[in-house]
């Protein structure tokens, strides 16, 4: 069985803890609205544990000028981050097309990006849909969604302590032990660091310009 939807994550969680599938997550009688709350809490939490963005879970996305408003500080053009969205963007860069290529004349205030140039573009981070996570990032985020079921819906704290211990490790590990951990060295592998862009530099820029 693919776990291809929320349903699917959050009733695999169920699973976990011996309780039975949400059969209607508009209904809270059931425990439906709620657990849908914590299937998104957690989910959101679990991708900012990648500061960067998990691979899975973030795009390149042309920023939105927005038409008629003058920047009060002083730059030329206003933009606004296309959502749907988690947390601020990755990086901006003016050519796509080059990946070490970082636009760093911008200022971020209120949600959107006040720069001198036009086109621009960044890394945004957003919350994918289960089937594009990978199986280790799956596990640990079903591990910690039943890990706070089993307290919102079953009321068993010992259970809940044991989960988020398999989920994310013990305290010393902030969150980044555990299942999680294997996921984020997952992720690590498949998007390693890029070197430093030595040419990037007033000099460089202005004769490419």
């Amino acid at each position: 069985m693919a776990l291809d939807t929320f349903a699917d994550i959050i009733n695999a969680a169920c699973a976990r803890i011996g309780e039975q599938p949400v059969q209607d997550f508009d209904d809270d009688l059931g425990g439906g609205q709620s657990a849908l709350l914590i299937y998104e809490e957690v989910v959101d939490f679990n991708l900012g544990l990648q500061p960067a963005g998990f691979s899975f879970g973030r795009e390149v996305r042309q920023l939105s000028l927005v038409s008629g408003k003058t920047a009060f500080t002083g730059y030329a053009y206003v933009f606004d981050v296309p959502g749907p969205y988690t947390g601020t963007p990755v990086f901006l860069t003016d050519d796509p097309t080059d990946p070490r290529r970082r636009y760093t004349d911008f200022l971020l205030t209120a949600g959107q990006v006040h720069a001198q140039d036009n086109p621009l573009y960044a890394m945004v981070k957003f919350r994918p849909d289960p089937h594009r996570w990978t199986a280790t990032f799956r596990s640990a985020t079903i591990t910690a969604i039943a890990a706070h079921l089993a307290y919102a819906i079953a009321s068993k704290s010992s259970d809940r302590d044991d989960l988020l211990r398999i989920a994310y490790g013990n305290a010393a590990d902030n969150f980044r032990g555990g299942q999680m951990r294997a996921a984020l060295f997952e992720d690590g592998f498949s998007n390693p660091p890029r070197p430093m862009a030595m040419d990037d530099n007033p000099l460089t820029n202005a004769w490419r310009s």
